[in-house]
This record gives C-alpha cells, sequence and structure tokens, in this order.
C-alpha cells in the first residue's frame, strides 16, 4: 500500500532561538541581535543573552562602527567576558578581511556596466530584497561593499543616514548603491526613485557622491541615473 508524505514547510517564529533558526534557515536569515546573541552564547543572571546583545547594537548603533569596538570595549558589557569579547572580536577582523579581499578583487570601478555584472553574480539565487552599498576611494577602488537593508525597501527603512554613516567610517569618496528585485524584473519603483533622489541630496551636502543606483533583476539591470541624471 502506498502511503503518500507531504513535507510542511517551517515557518520561522519569534521564539525560535538563534541556532535553531540559524540550521534551517542559514545565518543570513538572522538578525543583527540574533547573530551577536548566538556568538555572545548565553546570558547572565540579571540579563538574558537577547538583552546583552541589545545593549551592544544600542551603543554602536550602526554595525560597522562595532568594528572599532576593541575585546576591553566589549567586556564592558555586563554579560560578556574575555572569551566572549575576544570571540566577538575575531568574527569581526574576519568580516573585515573577507570585505578587504573582496575589494581587493573587484579592483576598480571602470563603469557601471562592470559593477552591474558583478553584482548580478552577488544576487544569483537570493530570494529576497537586499540593498547593498560599494564604497569606493577617490580613484574608484572598492574599498568596501556592505548589506544594509534586507526585506522589501521602502524610502523610510533605507535611509540616507545608514548609507553615509558608512561611507565616513570607511573615509569613502563615493558610493554605488544598488538593490535587487527577486522577480527578475529591475524597472525602478517610485520609492526607488525617491531614495534616490534623497540620497544624491544627502551626498551633496555631506561631500560623498552617489556614483548611481542600480537595479539588479535576473541578467539584465536598470541604471537609475541613466533614466534621471543629476
Amino acid at each position: 500500500m502506498n502511503t503518500e508524505r507531504t513535507m510542511t514547510m517551517i515557518e520561522p517564529t519569534v521564539t525560535m532561538l538563534p541556532r535553531e533558526k540559524a540550521s534551517l534557515y542559514g545565518v543570513g536569515a538572522l538578525t543583527d541581535r540574533e547573530l551577536l546573541a548566538l556568538l555572545i552564547g548565553s546570558g547572565s543572571k540579571q540579563r538574558s543573552v537577547f538583552q546583552i546583545a541589545e545593549s551592544v547594537i544600542q551603543q554602536y548603533q550602526f554595525l560597522p562602527s562595532l568594528q572599532q569596538a576593541s575585546v576591553a570595549d566589549l567586556s564592558q558589557h555586563s554579560g560578556i567576558g574575555p572569551a566572549r569579547a575576544l570571540l566577538i572580536a575575531a568574527s569581526i577582523e574576519l568580516g573585515r578581511r573577507c570585505t578587504h579581499q573582496l575589494g581587493q578583487r573587484f579592483g576598480t570601478i571602470n563603469s557601471v556596466t562592470e559593477a552591474a555584472h558583478f553584482l548580478m553574480d552577488y544576487f544569483a539565487g537570493v530570494t529576497q530584497e537586499e540593498f547593498v552599498a560599494i564604497y569606493l576611494d577617490a580613484k574608484n577602488a572598492v574599498i568596501a561593499q556592505d548589506v544594509l537593508f534586507k526585506g522589501t525597501l521602502t524610502a523610510s527603512i533605507a535611509h540616507p543616514r545608514e548609507v553615509f554613516a558608512g561611507a565616513l567610517s570607511y573615509a569613502a569618496a563615493s558610493v554605488l548603491v544598488a538593490h535587487n528585485h527577486p522577480s527578475g524584473d529591475p524597472d525602478p519603483s517610485e520609492q526607488d526613485r525617491l531614495l534616490t533622489e534623497r540620497l544624491v541630496s544627502a551626498g551633496q551636502v555631506i561631500g560623498i557622491a552617489v556614483i548611481d543606483h542600480l537595479i539588479i533583476g535576473r541578467e539584465e539591470f536598470v541604471s537609475i541615473r541613466s533614466e534621471t541624471p543629476w
């Protein structure tokens, strides 16, 4: 007798622990707080591991700023001992080296098309929207690439503050921003255009040029700057 078996997709829940969630969906599915909680490991008598992680995030506000934290700085947080602080610092350093090697591999951005093809490879297989910033020096050499947002992109979520905080942190001369449309259709939405206008205006005030905002689809892309020059 044949029995029909069905597979049930388990959806993430707010009560799911970071280790369990990461095992099911990959570490990319974790929030910043959950990633940090996973590294911290456990809470203290006074605070849960999530409260400890949240206190670190609240102090540094923007993740690239956490790169400046020393082991001693991290150890100042109640619930984080020297061993855990060292583990967090080592993880940050590993991420920094990955970013540095990415810049070395990519080298210099000579054209928007070149950047778009690189980003199409990067976004291949990504099933949710991601907003990335590529930071460049005065000679258009890549300094770093950061994923700033994940999920449905809106002008209220993707704020210029985060984009330019990274640019200032890296001492970048310019920035190229991009995000993917998992549907495969790269046509910009009104939200995409509004966000671009805000970024360009903020960049002009700060003195950091926004080279372009690329929308990456399936094997094609749209340059918002080519549609609306600035």
